[in-house]
């Protein structure tokens, strides 16, 4: 998926002319990962969507990490589920 499409998606989802719900399946994402674009996408812009950071790699460094972090957090969410039933 381009930025351009990834952008579109998020001003969908930002614009509330649809919900995530609707937007996640038709786009064939997961409503974490769109969630996680929209974070991208408030902190940096269409540029980081579509894959064009600052060049600065301190300034990417946290981004990388965040989604890391949103990785486990759903492997770990998955885990708890599985657990409890």
């Amino acid at each position: 998926m381009t930025g351009e499409q990834r952008t579109q998606l998020l001003l969908r989802l930002l614009s509330k002319e649809e919900a995530a719900a609707q937007i996640a399946p038709r786009a064939g994402i997961s409503k974490q990962t769109l969630y996680r674009w929209r974070d991208e996408f408030l902190r940096g812009g269409a540029a980081a969507l579509a894959g064009r950071g600052s060049g600065d790699p301190q300034a990417e460094e946290p981004a990388k990490l965040h989604g890391q972090l949103a990785e486990r957090d759903q492997v770990i969410g998955g885990m708890t589920i599985a657990n409890r039933i």
